[in-house]
């Protein structure tokens, strides 16, 4: 790691705004991964979905889940927990929640999922009002933090094949930015010379890259 990437990693973890625990997910197809924390409560409620019906796809008495007609309650019941949840919806939908562990004080304590272009230009408002910039996006990812109007989900994507081959596993869309998060396959990697279509800002700190592209719409 160059002095001048170090430092601009030191300098993203003192300038994070504070956290904001209710995130809104807009629901494209993917799996939405949610962070969940033992013996913590997470919400997840759908917008403009009803549900039908809850498919586990990990074993009951790992899991408490309670729901109403348009939330989830969620609470584990053992450390380190990972499965995925199939909601079935109203409008024939199937929405797959996919768990991943986490501490209590970096969990979704609330979550929205929502799937209508409404939404989108509620996102987009939010993420504007935040005056959220490439480097603040950048920090968010560092710290694993939650982001109004920005969706998080696990994604196995290769975001450029040389100098070197990267895949990402975590995805922040922002709308008109999106974040990844790409795990070093060495620490002799100079960031400065990626190039990739959209490239507006990119970090390296603790074995890990963060680019930030503009999304092209």
């Amino acid at each position: 790691m160059t002095k001048k990437l170090l430092l601009l990693a030191i300098a993203i973890l003192f300038i994070l705004p504070s956290r904001i625990y209710a995130r809104t997910v807009l629901y494209a197809g993917a799996p939405i991964t949610v962070k969940v924390a033992y013996l913590s409560p997470t919400e997840v409620k759908f917008v403009d979905e009803k549900i039908v019906s809850i498919i586990m796809g990990l074993p009951a008495e790992s899991i408490s889940l309670q729901n109403t007609h348009d939330s989830i309650f969620i609470q584990p019941l053992i450390p380190d927990i990972s499965g995925d949840i199939y909601v079935v919806t109203a409008s024939n939908k199937t929405i797959l929640i996919s768990l991943t562990s986490t501490a209590p004080q970096l969990r979704d304590r609330s979550i929205k999922i929502a799937s209508d272009v409404t939404t989108t230009v509620e996102r987009i408002e939010k993420i504007n009002r935040a005056g959220l910039t490439p480097a603040g996006l950048i920090k968010a990812m560092i710290l694993e933090e939650d982001l109004d109007g920005v969706s998080v989900r696990s994604s196995k994507q290769t975001i450029i094949e040389t100098p070197i081959k990267l895949t990402s596993h975590t995805v922040y869309d922002a709308v008109f930015m999106r974040g990844y998060i790409v795990e070093l396959p060495h620490e002799n990697i100079d960031i400065k010379a990626i190039t990739m279509r959209g490239l507006i800002a990119g970090a390296v700190h603790n074995g890990r890259a963060y680019f930030v592209v503009e999304v092209y719409r």
